[in-house]
């Protein structure tokens, strides 16, 4: 008994033994791969001399891929026809036309961010491979940065070119020729040439929208060196794209959100002259901002038929066009309510401002009921209900002539139907609180100014949206000193930067470049110091300009 009993005991333990061991626990497969692949071996090696081979084979440690290889890819000197590059397992392949090859120059291939493992996808950075036909390789270097010429900002992605100056002399190099040379400007703006040889070279910058590497005009910034560079050493080269003002202007598009009103968008600003040839009998229309520069001319009009017709001179270059614009049904717009805007921000009015309501269409100001609209306030613990009075600026504009005072509470109340469209519409009641904002509300900021250059200049008071809210002109004679101060007041409490153009025509506005002509961008010079202005507080700042 005790024998049997004992046999099971060992039959029980195995079993469970078993069991035990049968268990199926997941598989973690180990840490992550995060390394990029790792060159073994380059064939011919990296940085050969005396290269004369068709065929360059590049070896890594694991299978691999390429990523976006056309517009990572930068050969230079470029070849007349591009290389063939594909992958085989753990090889990258790079066929050539021997023939294309310069006698006694050295080729960068520059993959960038191009060559990845095929598992996990990680990227080999800055990856080059360089040979040179010659006995030596070239080792002079350019390095710099591109920034916007008018707001000094960094240009991430950008082209760099050099052209070989000797051979290349037409002025349209940047329109037809793709760059010798080509690199890219990483996300600050920087950028670096290696591997060259010692000789002359045009330099280029230019934001390539269309990936071409030739600059296709005013919808690309560029840039360049004012002068050919002869490179003879390590050098630096910062360069200031602009944006060339379009030689001619045209129409865009045109935009009919509703009937009522119209906007012509062109290409470029300029100050236009507008005639309608409409002949009926009720037709009016109406320019906003008449004579002023702009690239859209804003129409509204009333009583016209199915087409608006116009007649735009364009000042500038005399230009006319004639406009034959469908217009919308006059209840097409399913929002029957008459909207305005009032020139309040936070409950506050600017106390050198008059009250303002703009409206989205014509006002029918026969029909503006006034005794609907109302100021209340409280005076000497009175409440006090005062009539709105007003009169039209504009057909689409209302201007409140009630005079305001510092220091009190209003509440601006309007009645239901106080105004009226030529199409019937009218307003939703409002109820809106606001007061002026006092004298005290604002700071002063005093600029004395040291300038090397006696010429004309824009000083501007920029806050930190990149809007600029005060403005003035220096314009300093032979025979005055290089100094000059300018005052600015009535300035929010903020934090602004001072921007200095160089006003070379006199013209009292900045003016881009244009690459054709040879004609850079007017200089423009951010003070580096920014400036704080609190309430009922005067600051002053020196700024030397070397």
């Amino acid at each position: 008994m005790l024998k049997q009993f004992l046999k099971i005991l060992i039959l029980l333990s195995v079993f469970l033994l078993f069991e035990k061991c049968a268990q199926v626990a997941p598989l973690t497969g180990g840490a992550r791969d995060v390394k990029p692949p790792i060159l073994t071996e380059a064939i011919p090696a990296n940085k050969s001399l005396n290269f004369k081979s068709e065929v360059i084979v590049l070896k890594f440690d694991e299978f691999v891929q390429l990523k976006n290889l056309k517009n990572q890819l930068l050969i230079s000197p470029g070849f007349k026809t591009d290389p063939e590059i594909t992958t085989e397992g753990k090889k990258i392949r790079i066929v050539l036309k021997k023939e294309e090859l310069l006698p006694n120059t050295t080729y960068r291939f520059y993959f960038g961010k191009t060559i990845g493992d095929m598992t996990e996808g990680n990227l080999i950075q800055n990856f080059e491979y360089v040979f040179s036909t010659g006995t030596f390789i070239d080792s002079l270097k350019i390095s710099g940065k591109v920034a916007d010429a008018f707001n000094q900002k960094s240009i991430g992605d950008a082209i760099v070119g050099l052209y070989n100056s000797i051979e290349d002399k037409m002025d349209s190099l940047a329109f037809k020729k793709i760059p010798d040379y080509i690199t890219r400007t990483n996300a600050a703006g920087e950028y670096t040439f290696t591997n060259l040889p010692k000789r002359a070279f045009k330099v280029l910058g230019f934001f390539d929208k269309n990936k071409n590497y030739l600059y296709d005009g005013e919808t690309e910034k560029i840039g360049s060196r004012d002068e050919d560079l002869l490179l003879k050493s390590d050098t630096t080269v910062d360069l200031l794209l602009f944006q060339e003002e379009p030689a001619k202007a045209f129409i865009k598009k045109t935009f009919l959100p509703y009937y009522g009103k119209a906007h012509i968008i062109y290409n470029k600003k300029c100050v236009f002259n507008l005639t309608s040839l409409n002949k009926e009998k009720n037709a009016f229309v109406f320019e906003s901002d008449i004579n002023k520069e702009k690239d859209t001319v804003t129409v509204y009009y009333k009583g016209v038929g199915d087409t608006l017709r116009l007649l735009v001179k364009n000042l500038n270059n005399k230009k006319i066009d004639t406009l034959n614009l469908s217009l919308p049904k006059i209840n097409a717009n399913k929002n029957k309510t008459l909207t305005f805007s009032i020139n309040i921000q936070n409950e506050v009015l600017n106390r050198t401002s008059a009250l303002q309501f703009t409206f989205l269409g014509l006002i029918d100001s026969l029909k503006c009921d006034w005794k609907k609209m109302r100021l209340i306030y409280k005076k000497d613990s009175v409440f006090i209900k005062e009539p709105l009075q007003g009169r039209l600026v504009a057909p689409y504009k209302v201007e409140v002539t009630n005079k305001l005072v510092e220091g009190i509470d209003y509440k601006l109340k309007i009645d239901t139907a106080a105004f009226f469209d030529h199409n019937g519409k009218y307003n939703d009641s409002l109820n809106l609180k606001f007061k002026l904002n006092s004298k005290t509300d604002f700071g002063k900021v005093t600029l004395k100014l040291l300038l090397n250059k006696k010429q004309s200049y824009i000083i501007q008071l920029v806050n930190d949206k990149e809007v600029v809210v005060k403005e003035g002109f220096i314009r300093f004679s032979l025979s005055s000193s290089n100094a000059a101060t300018i005052d600015f007041e009535g300035v929010l409490p903020g934090t602004y930067t001072v921007k200095i153009l160089f006003d070379d025509n006199e013209n009292k506005k900045w003016d881009t470049g244009n690459y054709f002509m040879h004609k850079q961008a007017e200089k423009v010079i951010i003070a580096p110091k920014q400036i704080k202005v609190i309430s009922d507080w005067d600051v002053e700042e020196e700024i030397l300009i070397k």
